[in-house]
């Protein structure tokens, strides 16, 4: 007795317009393949683009990451391993006092 082969996961999707089944009809026979494989190859190079599409939260945050990293860079390799007395928070306190004595 043979196991009958797994049914493939179906969606279905209505169409706003009968043009719209025979442009992806016309599309899919251009390239020697089904409307529902055409439609499979569109909807996931859609999604691999979306995944590629960088939201504004995650671009501000990526630039963040990219502006800490410069600055430990530069740290390192103009201070080195030196340890610094004064805190800098004191350093800025000078600067604001002497400017506002001007």
């Amino acid at each position: 007795m043979q196991k009958k082969k797994p049914a493939a996961p179906r969606l279905n999707i209505y169409l706003p317009d009968p043009s719209v089944r025979r442009r992806i009809k016309a599309a899919a026979t251009e390239q020697d393949i089904s409307a529902s494989e055409y439609c499979v190859r569109a909807i996931l190079a859609h999604l691999e683009q979306e995944q590629q599409t960088v939201s504004p939260e995650q671009e501000r945050a990526q630039r963040l990451r990219s502006a800490v990293e410069q600055a430990r860079r530069f740290r390192e390799a103009t201070f080195q391993d030196q340890v610094f007395s004064v805190s800098s928070a004191e350093l800025i306190r000078e600067v604001r006092e002497n400017e506002e004595v001007r």
